[in-house]
Order: structure tokens, then sequence, then C-alpha cells
């Protein structure tokens, strides 16, 4: 397990970073007609915490359905890819969903995420489950361009798991994927969870459990907020609100206002009218056609797929020749 880039004093620099883009994005998006926050900037330690608990409720299929592609996946992986291979993991959270896949051939994990703590500790536990594993995690923004450890094999595989794909504003998606083939390089591969357009009630109970676990993974931004800002907005003072908008294939998540509140940005006042939305998240759905169109005019090759019995969601194998 090298831990050279979880340094504190990467830690320090990552997370003021962080911070500082957390402000600007906050500005920026605040700034718009209709207030938003980009989803990255759930994941704090708190942030990461709701997530993990979301991912093992019964309404949230998506955890579960890409366990089971994965497990039938991971008796091919042998047969897909040569010997002495490195995975690469956007957003690796964590690290559950891998484990699954990690075989003898595999000698190097990158997982890169923006929650350090998750960060930290998936590694270590991943380690202790597989020794002979060179683990190399760093902290960092991975939607970018990122250069890897230069000790890894040629042989890299990446990894964008949870249908996090769909969760880019301003079509970014696109970008990402871009950005993933520079990081991967030439001869790489990539495989990408991707969720499928479904019932509309199964999808909105997904993202408004009965536990309200969704709920209070969103309102937590309000408490990063008030850590970073230093302000004091009370969560008690926004409600949580999902649905599926069949007409652009997109869940909406908001914070909805429960009175006029105002909000100091970089010395800049901003005013929060009640009943304002501020959206938050949202997860686009796809069709087998409209994914394989975006990856291939991001440069990639759509090699392989596999989908659950239901078709309700897909994971890709992209490569970049």
């Amino acid at each position: 397990l090298n831990l050279k880039d979880m340094h504190k004093q990467n830690y320090d620099k990552f997370g003021k970073i962080e911070n500082i883009s957390f402000i600007n994005e906050l500005a920026i998006g605040f700034s718009k007609k209709n207030k938003k926050i980009p989803s990255r900037f759930h994941y704090d330690l708190n942030g990461s915490k709701y997530f993990e608990k979301i991912t093992k409720l019964k309404e949230y299929y998506v955890t579960r359905t890409e366990k089971k592609i994965l497990k039938q996946l991971s008796q091919e992986m042998k047969n897909i890819f040569d010997d002495d291979s490195a995975f690469i993991e956007f957003g690796s959270g964590s690290a559950d969903k891998i484990s699954v896949l990690i075989n003898d051939k595999v000698k190097f994990y990158v997982p890169l995420d923006i929650s350090y703590d998750f960060l930290l500790k998936s590694s270590i536990k991943l380690a202790e489950r597989f020794p002979d594993l060179s683990i190399m995690p760093s902290y960092c923004d991975y939607v970018k361009k990122f250069i890897l450890p230069k000790k890894i094999s040629k042989n890299k595989i990446g990894f964008f798991l949870g249908s996090s794909i769909g969760n880019f504003y301003d079509k970014k998606e696109k970008k990402f994927l871009q950005n993933a083939r520079k990081t991967l390089g030439n001869n790489s591969f990539l495989f990408v969870g991707v969720d499928l357009i479904k019932n509309k009630r199964i999808i909105e109970k997904a993202y408004n459990d009965s536990k309200g676990i969704s709920a209070k993974f969103n309102l937590n931004l309000i408490s990063r907020i008030n850590k970073v800002l230093k302000t004091n907005l009370k969560q008690k003072d926004f409600k949580y609100s999902s649905h599926y908008n069949e007409k652009i294939n997109t869940v909406e998540c908001f914070l909805i206002s429960k009175k006029d509140q105002k909000l100091f940005i970089c010395n800049k006042e901003f005013v929060i009218k009640k009943n304002e939305k501020i959206q938050t998240e949202i997860s686009k759905k796809f069709t087998f056609n409209t994914f394989s169109a975006l990856a291939t005019s991001a440069g990639w090759k759509v090699k392989k797929y596999w989908f659950d019995e239901n078709k309700h969601y897909s994971i890709f194998l992209l490569q970049n020749q």
C-alpha cells in the first residue's frame, strides 16, 4: 500500500483547493436564475457515509443490480485482459465493487477520489484483503486529466461505476470521457456503469427512499456550506424534493427553501426566496444507443456490454485505440 499521494501535506493542499473550488462553484451556481450546486460536492466525509447507506437501501436498485452484473463479469475478466494489469477507478468510494473483479492478473490498483477519509479507509481495507496487490490511492479531482503513477503496468483498465456518468451538469459527461482517455492512454479500456430508462416509479423510489437517507444526503450540503463559508444556514429551513423528468430522461433533485434567506459568498449577498429551488443533483438515464453515441463521440469504441435480466442497467466496456 503506497500512501505517498495521501500524505497530510497533499491532503491540506488539495483540501484547500477543493474548498476554493466549492466557494467558486457556489458563487457561479447561485448567480444563475435557477440556482444549482454540482453534485460532486456531496462527498465530504458525512456525505460519503450517507451515500454508502443509500447504496444498501432496498429502493436503490443501482448498486445491487450493478454488483450482479459485475459478478457475472468477473468470470470473464481473466479471458479479456493480459497478465500484469492495472485497475484505475474513478470515484472509488468504498471500493466494494472493484473487489469483486480483482484476480491474480491484477497487479496494481489506483483508486481516485475526492473524499480523503473514505479513500484512506477503503485502501487500507482492500490492502488487508489483497496483500499482494500494489495499491496507490490518490486524493484528487479525477474528472480532470490526471497523471497516473509511472511504475504501474501498461495494461490499464479504468472503471467508472455506480451510474456516475449520469451526474454531470451541462453535458460535461463527454468531457469526462475524453479526459479519461487521456488519463488512461492508448490501448486502454474503461468500464462504465450506465443506468437505463425504465419505469418512472422504480426510478423515483430510488431517489426518494422511505427512510429519508436521500434527503439527509442532500441536506448535508447545507452543513458543508456552513463549514466552508462560516455561515449559519439551518437544515430545518430546507426540504428535499426529487422527481423524474421524462422529457429529458433525468432525475432532478432539489433543496427547497422554506423561508426567505440570505447567504454571503465572496462578500456578495445572495438571496434565497421562500419556495425557491436549489438544484443539488441530476441523474441522467440512457438507452443503449444514446450511451453508445456518447462514448463514440468522446473517442471510445464500444467493445462489449452486459445487461441485467430486466435490462434496467448496463455495464459497457470501452476501448481506446
